[in-house]
């Protein structure tokens, strides 16, 4: 047969390609400025200069984006040698999953869309008790 690497190459032509890697890297720190409206005017608002900064603490993942709730639940989650990976697989949808970066002491997330061709994404921290648990990193492919 004198055409095998032309039928081969027509095979592969039809599979789906493999969704490239995306590392989202979270920011290790914000800074996060508060404010407040007490309904009671007789208390003062003061900043404490003495409290840490707001610091990553995990990366999670929604079905919609974060302010409209959706938070996804992890599919697995197990140890790899000195860290902890949880993995979240995402069922193909129209509308894209979301990430969001989580901080210590704030109420605030930072996120992204997850782009539509991702099929997994995959949470490595450090195992609790080693550097308290710190993110090595969020990759989505």
């Amino acid at each position: 047969m004198r055409y095998p690497p032309l039928v081969a190459a027509s095979v592969l032509a039809c599979l789906p390609a493999a969704a490239a890697q995306v590392i989202f890297d979270c920011p290790r720190v914000i800074d996060i400025a508060q404010t407040t409206r007490p309904s009671d005017r007789s208390w003062e608002q003061v900043a404490d200069s003495e409290l840490p900064p707001a610091t990553l603490t995990t990366v999670t993942m929604y079905t919609q984006h974060p302010s409209d709730g959706g938070n996804l639940v992890p599919d697995q989650t197990g140890r790899q040698d000195d860290t902890e990976v949880t993995l979240w697989r995402l069922p193909h949808d129209s509308a894209p999953y979301w990430m969001a970066c989580v901080y210590r002491q704030s109420r605030i997330l930072l996120a992204r869309p997850v782009p539509l061709e991702a099929r997994q994404c995959r949470l490595t921290t450090t195992l609790p008790g080693q550097h308290a648990g710190e993110v090595v990193s969020f990759v989505c492919e």
